[in-house]
């Protein structure tokens, strides 16, 4: 009986309001699909010739149009030397990168932007947090094709170049700034989403789909972020 003017007894305070512990999950524990990731990144190096190739030809400054072919170039051997990995398992290119066409394609045309520079700046920041991404996704691809496709991913396209052009840009028009840090920030989060969309095709190492680990793959995406953070500082633009 409780006596009155005596409070009640309490249990134990409940831990329920303590969020779970999550641990994290590094990209190169996942196990992507190999001819998916092929695939993938094939598509996205041919994808990223002929953006550069167009974004090129719109320069309207010849040191510029010379600095931006040769981006187009790098990316264009890098597209080659894919296609020829996914031959030597037996593969055809075209039939391998098909199903992620449509993705990409509808990813391009989202960032799809008249403003030149802002062109560039796609070239470098959704460039470098694609590669970064599949780069390190590529370490769970058991044998050698794993490693051959982190060390294709890992090579500079140019990306010192292209900083310069958007230097020089911001240097002689200070209004231009405002506009590319704009524009980075919307970049960020539609090529977030791609990389996401790459996880239907992957299981962690206990074969459990990574779509259905989206906490424990979170902090990927943060890193990700950071390293876009980092990019946009560089050029002195607000993330």
């Amino acid at each position: 009986m409780i006596r009155p003017g005596r409070r009640r007894p309490t249990a134990p305070r409940s831990r329920r309001g303590t969020p779970p512990r999550v641990d994290r999950i590094a990209l190169g524990d996942l196990r992507p699909d190999p001819e998916a990731l092929l695939g993938r990144v094939a598509y996205l190096r041919l994808a990223l010739f002929e953006t550069s190739s167009a974004v090129a030809g719109r320069a309207t400054d010849l040191a510029d149009r010379e600095a931006i072919t040769r981006v187009a170039a790098v990316v264009l051997e890098q597209h080659t030397e894919l296609a020829r990995l996914i031959e030597s398992n037996g593969l055809v290119p075209a039939v391998v990168m098909h199903p992620y066409t449509a993705d990409i394609d509808r990813y391009r045309r989202r960032i799809a932007e008249s403003g030149w520079h802002e062109s560039v700046l796609t070239l470098h920041l959704a460039a470098g947090l694609l590669d970064d991404f599949f780069a390190a996704l590529a370490g769970g691809v058991p044998g050698q094709d794993g490693a051959r496709i982190a060390a294709l991913l890992e090579r500079d396209i140019g990306h010192d170049a292209l900083v310069a052009v958007l230097q020089t840009g911001i240097g002689a028009d200070a209004r231009l700034a405002s506009r590319l840090a704009l524009w980075g920030r919307r970049l960020v989060g539609d090529t977030l989403l791609l990389a996401r969309g790459a996880l239907a095709d992957v299981a962690d190492a206990e074969g459990h789909p990574a779509t259905t680990e989206q906490r424990r793959v979170e902090p990927i995406m943060n890193d990700l972020i950071a390293a876009h953070s980092r990019r946009m500082d560089r050029l002195g633009l607000t993330a």
